[in-house]
């Protein structure tokens, strides 16, 4: 079976649509504020304000000065930085970042259509899909998630044109590398996906093995030459290879004696203030004494060690975060964790229908639904892990939704 666009259904007029009732949400949450800001506790914002104030990429656990960090990915605080360095005034920064995060968030319900007609040759479980983004899509300037979730649908739908025999496959595949390395720099994990979706659709597409081979390298090296500098400068700093050096102090805070499945019951019984460095002073001045990297060393070996002593505990911890990252906690606002449960129970008969129909793609969902979520189950749960790979759920529900209600087969053999 070949992946064949439905051409009839690719009219603008859907997106346009999409686009803009996906506006509507995200206004009424900048509206009505709820679980979101840039005050103490984000890492990102933090960095941002010492970026614009001294040049320094350093300081994620103010007040407490620590010094330089790798703690998270640079591009997105560099973007927070620009943004305090032109606007200048709080308020009217945190409202342009917000408005960009609606339109993020927008900009995925949007193109839903367009990986639809990618995976399914029709357009229409795009359309559900998008419908369906909707009331789960949350706003989260104060993290990169917004862009780096329209980052990767966007990195698919270019690839998905960009990947193919012929003239300059080499400057092609160079580009998918560059949107990769600049993904990368928002969200490393993310690139498994990217890596995913070109193997999955060459073989799809059956792309001859020389062009896959030219398209890949250049993909490759691009994506390395993007992350080139960032890794100079943490190599300079703390004279060791890093990309970044929080997992250490995020899997113990999220293994030990008083940790919680989540992230909302560790921060409710405090365990969370008192082990990780961006809450506890002590810890943010241990860090600070000592430096990430070994701070990061010591605090995977704990973790290690706390799990090694309490085995069942630890079951029980990963048991309810793989569950809690298919079905987050009702935080608040609690309405965008209950449209993630739809969309998870639908994207269910969604994927077993799109393996009876044998479609190419189904693959690539099952590898990135197997894959991406492993580092996730060991560490607290939090329904920000999930938004970069939920149009992949999207996708499925939708294909479930439209074939339930229009069962028309669009794939061509």
């Amino acid at each position: 079976m070949s992946i064949a666009p439905d051409h009839g259904g690719s009219s603008l007029r859907p997106v346009l649509w999409l686009f803009l009732f996906a506006l509507a949400p995200g206004i009424w949450q900048l509206l009505h504020p709820e679980a979101f800001g840039f005050g103490h506790g984000f890492e990102m914002s933090a960095i941002a304000k010492r970026l614009a104030e001294r040049g320094e990429f350093g300081n994620p656990f103010e007040p407490i000065n620590t010094g330089p960090t790798a703690v998270v990915p640079p591009l997105y605080p560099f973007y927070l930085a620009g943004l305090i360095k032109i606007l200048r005034r709080p308020e009217l920064i945190a409202f342009v970042a917000t408005i960009a995060n609606v339109f993020a968030n927008a900009l995925v319900a949007g193109w839903m259509p367009g990986l639809a007609a990618i995976f399914y040759g029709s357009t229409l479980p795009g359309i559900v899909a998008g419908l369906l983004w909707i009331p789960a899509a949350r706003l989260m300037p104060q993290w990169d998630v917004g862009f780096t979730t329209a980052g990767l649908v966007l990195f698919c739908l270019m690839t998905a044109s960009l990947l193919a025999p012929g003239g300059a496959v080499w400057l092609r595949g160079a580009s998918a590398g560059a949107i990769a390395g600049l993904l990368s720099l928002m969200n490393p994990v993310v690139v498994l996906v990217c890596v995913l979706w070109v193997a999955v659709l060459a073989r799809a597409r059956r792309v001859p093995l020389p062009c896959f081979a030219r398209y890949g390298s250049a993909l490759v090296l691009a994506l390395a030459l993007m992350n080139v500098p960032w890794l100079i400068r943490n190599y300079g700093l703390f004279h060791t290879v890093v990309l970044r050096t929080n997992f250490g102090m995020t899997l113990y805070s999220s293994n030990n004696d008083c940790a919680e499945s989540s992230l909302f019951k560790d921060g409710r019984n405090g365990c969370y203030q008192s082990t990780h460095p961006v809450a506890s002073e002590s810890e943010a001045r241990l860090l600070g004494s000592i430096g990430e990297v070994e701070f990061d060393r010591r605090r995977t070996a704990d973790a290690m060690a706390w799990i090694r002593s309490h085995p069942e505990r630890f079951r029980q911890l990963t048991f309810e975060r793989i569950f809690e990252f298919w079905f987050p906690e009702r935080v608040v606002p609690a309405w965008p964790a209950y449209a993630m449960w739809a969309i998870t129970v639908l994207s269910i008969p969604g994927f077993i229908l799109m393996a009876v129909r044998r479609i190419p793609l189904t693959v690539f969902l099952a590898a990135v639904w197997l894959l991406y979520p492993l580092m996730y189950y060991v560490v607290v749960s939090s329904d920000r892990y999930r938004y970069p790979i939920l149009w992949t759920s999207l996708l499925a529900a939708g294909f479930f939704v439209e074939r339930a209600i229009a069962p028309r087969y669009t794939l061509s053999r």
